[in-house]
Order: structure tokens, then C-alpha cells, then sequence
């Protein structure tokens, strides 16, 4: 499809109130007005979703977008809505039947269709799916296909064949943490040969991101330190952990030791409770969320000044995922993980226990009568394989390789962790990308509490901030200027 410059420039200026394009973003509009699959690696906070609401509104054909959490959804589908689109719509479990009848009946008069794979492989929603000419298929954060596919949402394996039967429309794979390998693995279970894709990948670092990780003696000693920061660090700011319920012990403690309007937020938080904690942290009436990985694929928030990991993340791509949620309007922001000496066991027993047995596995597969038993996310898993003509004995090496590669990731957060020198250029490294010159305003070769402590928020509101965000990249001091003031 042919389409001139001055209509892509037209429609940016028109529909989303820029002049000129993001890094990345005219490359894989030209490649994909090229009829062009492409597999794009963009760093997080530089306008992946642009790109396919922009053709969807030059390409008139419906712009069919698998995303893999609702808070997504519910994210782009409001702010297309706050753009001026009505023409929108998330397919999601949030439909009641009579809303979920009507969009399917109408489908065919939406721009823009968003939803999850296990909503898209229901038949009745495929069946509808089926009646329509795409202009554009799009697997947001499609990194899921790798890392969820094989072990925990096997709907993601079942993409391949949605798209030959939509007709195999035009695709675009998005993700901000892609290996080389998880690249060439995402093609593979989408059927693509390389030759098929153009693959665009820019470098995932975040240079006006500093990075620190503290090692802590105690647990005492690691929650006095959060304290310290959340005294010393004003702003927007997000605390990761791996349990829930220390999750909620340190938003009730957060809430009572410090003047900081703080939620939990996690999967035991009702849905209706978790969309309303989205947005009063999106509008600044709660500046600190005390979040499991839950947290931040929907939530496109400006202005997050810190990203904390009280738990270690049990790999590199969710830690890079997770601080990315940081420094969005590219101002001077602080990713600090917190570890004390056996962290490291949660991720490695969670990964442990994320599996079925191998005697689960012979009795699922011997015993079609005991299937009835099996807990609902492994009877769908281990019905996908059964379905793909697996045996138990191939089921159960599937599994057994995807355990040594999460305890392998794990090793790798680990040196992560325990990094002597360039905390930056071990996260570059084990992207494949060429190491940069290290220093001072880099990571934490001075202690975070030093370079923290001589600084604090300026006076401007967080609404000044994010009305009058600069985008320009100048120098780390002015830019650390522009967000703090020197301490009185």
C-alpha cells in the first residue's frame, strides 16, 4: 500500500498532536505500508502503540491487536477514546453478555479490536473474528509468546494458526525485552520464516535511568532503606514484590510511618479495585504502588520518578521491563533493587512449583477419566499438548527445559545483582548490545543514598511536570536540575 509521507505527517499532527516521529516508528510504518511483517524491539516509554493506531487510521481495514492483560486493554482502548475514537472496543471478560452480543454483532464497524489470545480462540469470538478483512494483525508485547507460551498461557501457541485463519493479514510483533534468541523464538512460534520479517531493534537502555542495587544484611535492614528512600525520593513511584501479603504489610506500614499516599495492587485485588488504584496513581492521588508483576504493562504514567525492587525479578527481561515503567517523559529517574542474601530462593521455588509433575504429566495422559481433578490452568496447558499429539514423555522434557532456562535466567539476575562494575553494560551485554563508557551518573558505583540524599523535588506539581515534559536530551545535570533542587 502506497501511502505519501505527508499523509503520515498529516495523521500524526491530526490524531495525536506530534510533529515528528519517535525513534523507530517511521521505519516500521514504511516497512508494514510495504505489506512487510515486522518484529520490532523498541525501548519502553518510545510509542509502540503509535505506530498501529496510526496506520489503522490510514489503512481503513480494522486493526486487530492481541494484548496480554486487561489493564492493558483498558489502557489503550481509553486513551484512543480520550484521542477522539469511538470506533474502539476491548474484547475482555469485563463484557456482560448483552455488550459482548452487541460488539460481536458489530464488530465490523470498529477501527481498532483489541483482546487476549484465550478471548480470541473462543469460538464464538473467532467465528466473528473469521468475517473480517484486516489491514493489520499486532501481538503487543509479544515477548509473552516466548516466555508464557510454553508453560503458563498455551493460548499464546495457538497464534499461529489464528492468523492463517484470519488470512494471514499484515503482522507486527511489539516487545520492549527481546533477545536474540527470544526473537528467533517468537518467530518460530508464530511460523515465520526469518526471511518473512523485517526485524527493527534499538538498543534497550535507558540512559536517563540511574541504576542502583543495595545489598541489605537483614530484612530490618532492607525495609529501614525503603523508608530512607521514600523519604528522600518525592514523586511518583512504584515498590515491586514478589508475595502479596509482604506487599500488603509494607503498603500498610508505607501508610503509617510516612506521609505517602500508597496501594496495593496485586492479583488478589478485585478487578473494579484495581482499575480504580490505576487511576488515581495516573491522575497523582496515589504516588506509590506496592505491586507484584501484576503492575505496569497497562499503565502508561509519565512521570515515574523510582522504580524499587524490594524482591529481585527471577530474570533480566521483567527487571528491564519493570524499571522501563520509569522516566517515561525521559527526565532523570532511579531504578533501585534491594536484595539481601537469599532472595533468590522465591523466584527459584516459584519456578519450581510453576510446572507439572512428570507422574502429573503419565496420569493426565494414561488416565482420561482423572482430568476432572487437575487444577484449571494445568488442565488447559496439558490439554493444548495432548491436543498437539504430545506424548507424556514429550510433555515432560518440555517442561524439564523450561525449568533449567527459568533457574538459568535466574543466575543471570543474580550476576545482575552481584555486579562489581558497569550494573548498564552487564543488562547491554546480555542483550547483545556493545557496552558504553561508564561513569558517575551511570549505576551505582557511589551508594544511591549519597547521590539522593543532596537532592529533592523541585516545587513543580506533577501536573506542571508532565504538561511541560521536554523531550530533549541534554545534559544528565540539566536534566537532574530540571527535577531537583538542591536541599536546603
Amino acid at each position: 500500500m502506497q501511502i505519501e509521507a505527508h499523509d503520515l505527517y498529516k495523521v500524526l499532527q491530526a490524531k495525536f498532536g506530534f510533529s515528528t516521529f519517535k525513534l523507530g516508528q517511521l521505519e516500521i510504518i514504511h516497512h508494514l505500508c510495504n505489506s512487510k511483517n515486522v518484529l520490532a524491539v523498541l525501548p519502553t516509554g518510545t510509542g509502540k502503540s503509535l505506530i498501529y493506531q496510526l496506520l489503522g487510521y490510514l489503512l481503513n481495514r480494522p486493526v486487530l491487536v492481541i494484548s496480554p492483560l486487561i489493564s492493558l486493554i483498558d489502557d489503550q482502548v481509553a486513551r484512543l477514546n480520550r484521542l477522539g475514537e469511538k470506533h474502539v472496543v476491548g474484547l475482555t471478560s469485563k463484557l456482560d453478555h448483552n455488550q459482548r452480543e452487541f460488539t460481536l454483532n458489530h464488530l465490523r464497524n470498529y477501527r481498532f479490536i483489541y483482546l487476549s489470545p484465550e478471548m480470541a480462540t473462543q469460538p464464538e469470538v473467532l467465528n466473528a473474528l473469521k468475517q473480517l478483512d484486516y489491514g493489520l494483525f499486532v501481538i503487543d508485547e509479544a515477548h509473552c509468546l516466548s516466555q508464557w507460551g510454553p508453560d503458563f498461557r498455551p493460548d499464546y501457541l495457538k497464534l499461529k494458526d489464528l492468523l492463517s485463519q484470519l488470512g494471514s493479514p499484515t503482522t507486527l510483533m511489539l516487545t520492549a525485552t527481546a533477545t536474540k534468541s527470544v526473537r528467533e523464538d517468537i518467530l518460530k512460534k508464530m511460523g515465520f520464516h526469518s526471511d518473512q520479517v523485517e526485524q527493527v531493534v534499538y538498543s534497550v537502555d535507558r540512559p536517563n535511568i540511574y541504576l542502583e542495587v543495595e545489598h541489605c544484611e537483614t530484612p530490618a535492614q532492607k525495609n529501614k532503606k525503603l523508608f530512607k528512600l521514600l523519604k528522600m525520593i518525592k514523586g511518583s513511584g512504584i515498590i515491586y514484590f514478589s508475595s502479596k501479603k509482604i506487599a500488603n504489610q509494607m503498603t500498610e506500614l508505607i501508610a503509617q510511618q510516612t506521609d505517602r499516599s500508597v496501594a496495593a495492587y496485586h492479583a488478589d485485588v478485585s478487578l473494579q479495585d484495581r482499575y480504580r488504584i490505576q487511576q488515581q496513581f495516573m491522575l497523582g492521588k496515589v504516588n506509590v504502588i506496592c505491586a507484584t508483576s501484576a503492575f505496569g504493562m497497562g499503565i502508561d504514567k509519565n512521570n515515574v520518578r523510582f522504580v524499587i525492587h524490594y524482591h529481585m525479578p527471577g530474570n533480566l527481561e521483567d527487571y528491564l521491563q519493570e524499571i522501563g515503567r520509569a522516566g517515561r517523559d525521559q527526565q532523570p529517574s532511579i531504578a533501585i533493587l534491594l536484595y539481601t542474601a537469599g532472595d533468590e530462593y522465591i523466584p527459584s521455588t516459584l519456578n519450581m512449583k510453576g510446572f507439572p509433575s512428570a507422574s502429573n504429566v503419565q496420569t493426565f495422559f494414561a488416565k482420561p477419566e482423572s482430568r476432572a481433578s487437575f487444577e484449571p490452568d494445568q488442565k488447559q496447558l496439558l490439554t493444548y499438548y495432548h491436543d498437539q499429539h504430545k506424548s507424556a514423555q514429550e510433555v515432560s522434557q518440555i517442561f524439564e527445559n523450561r525449568q533449567v532456562a527459568k533457574q538459568n535466567s535466574l543466575m543471570q539476575m543474580l550476576n545482575f545483582v552481584n555486579e562489581e562494575n558497569c550494573l548498564r553494560n552487564n543488562l547491554l551485554t546480555h542483550f547483545g548490545e556493545q557496552e558504553v563508557t561508564h561513569n558517575a551518573n551511570c549505576c551505582g558505583i557511589d551508594c544511591v543514598f549519597e547521590a539522593v540524599a543532596t537532592l529533592k523535588l523541585t516545587k513543580t506539581s506533577e501536573v506542571e511536570q508532565e504538561t511541560n515534559q521536554s523531550l530533549s536530551l541534554v545534559p544528565w545535570q540539566t536534566r537532574l536540575n530540571q527535577l531537583f533542587s538542591q536541599k536546603k
